[in-house]
């Protein structure tokens, strides 16, 4: 194989053309990176939204890694060159006279006739270490002459298709109302990765060749060829693999604010100050609501009736000495809960012919209480 030579005194332009640009973008990267780490919180555990998209991408790395495997059920035979130790330039006849060899009773199967019928040439042999028995057998409008041909109809569904489904699982693993926002900031990171691999694999598919590609002892008929098709098929889904370990990795430290940490932008400052807001207004509005209740509840008991008119009057003759005993908190107005129609509403339901679950109710106003009274002593 020729080789290039580069001399010192390219690689000295090449560092002055290309320094000025380079350098000041590294050290202004290095820089940020130096205060995105000295500025980032400390870590956290990984929240419940960011789990899904790991358990999501873990699911595919097993499901990928499990086709990548040798004796999985849908890896390719090893090609014929392989199986019987024949050259690149070995006769065909020759070659499927081993193999038949290799096949319960001496016997060829109707797949081997089939393939044996179009192994007629070196083209057909290129085709079949590039793109399969498949595309040899099975393409109708493939031609020799033209061999993009069985570019074209392997591409579809042998590349394409896998892709597909990897930016399937890349998209659901990064959708903001499944894994929440911290894994959907990856979506178009994520997104460009799996597209770089899948122009990868295009581009390799459409430019190898396995004659010229091949080592010089296959192309002089010393060593058997490896196909291109029996190995890709089984890296594909490897390289989603990798490229999915690498995306979780990125997501878990995200995620648990240990590397990649992103401040919240200032429309998420104020929707998170506005949600708080809310929540404790809806918390202000709970405990007075709990208030009324039971202040109802101790006007409608005798007891605690009595025990809050006390108090009351007690109240108000320590703030007004000279006022006399019969003024003052002696005139109670009436409550809802004394009129005559809420009075035989509530003897209907305690009676039990309102339709109420009194069960249910006493269960719901359990936890009402406990919800008021939580962190009173």
């Amino acid at each position: 194989m020729a080789t290039i030579a580069i001399s010192w005194g390219t690689v000295k332009s090449l560092l002055i053309f290309f320094g000025p640009v380079i350098v000041p973008r590294l050290i202004t990267a290095y820089r940020s990176l130096r205060v995105s780490i000295a500025s980032r919180p400390p870590p956290r555990p990984l929240p419940a939204a960011p789990g899904r998209a790991l358990n999501i991408l873990f699911g595919g790395i097993v499901f990928f890694l499990l086709l990548s495997l040798p004796f999985n059920p849908h890896a390719p035979e090893p090609n014929i060159f392989s199986q019987t130790r024949s050259r690149l330039n070995t006769p065909t006849d020759v070659i499927f006279n081993r193999l038949a060899r290799l096949r319960p009773d001496n016997f060829l199967t109707e797949a081997d006739s089939l393939l044996q019928s179009k192994f007629t040439s070196l083209g057909a042999r290129k085709v079949y270490l590039t793109y399969g028995p498949d595309a040899l057998v099975s393409c109708q409008y493939c031609s020799f002459d033209n061999l993009y041909t069985y570019l074209m109809y392997y591409l579809p569904f042998h590349v394409l298709l896998p892709h597909l489904g990897h930016l399937l699982l890349l998209g659901v693993a990064t959708s903001a109302p499944i894994a929440g926002r911290e894994a959907s900031r990856w979506r178009v990171k994520f997104t460009l990765a799996g597209l770089v691999l899948a122009a990868i694999d295009i581009y390799i598919m459409a430019t190898y060749d396995a004659i010229q590609g091949a080592p010089r002892s296959v192309r002089a008929g010393q060593t058997p060829p490896s196909g291109l098709y029996h190995h890709i098929t089984l890296l594909r889904p490897l390289a989603f693999v990798i490229c999915d370990v690498i995306c979780s990795v990125v997501l878990w430290l995200s995620a648990t604010n240990r590397f990649f940490f992103k401040p919240p932008s200032t429309v998420e400052q104020v929707d998170g100050a506005v949600s708080m807001a809310v929540q404790t207004l809806v918390g202000a509005n709970t405990k007075l609501h709990a208030a009324s209740v039971t202040r109802n509840a101790v006007v409608r008991d005798s007891t605690l009736k009595n025990r809050d008119d006390l108090y009351w009057r007690t109240m108000v003759n320590a703030e007004n000495p000279t006022q006399g005993p019969g003024e003052g908190g002696e005139q109670i107005l009436n409550n809802i809960w004394e009129e005559e129609e809420v009075a035989r509403a509530m003897s209907r339901v305690m009676a039990g012919q309102g339709g109420i679950d009194l069960a249910q109710l006493g269960v719901n106003a359990n936890d009402f209480v406990r919800n008021v009274t939580e962190g009173l002593e």
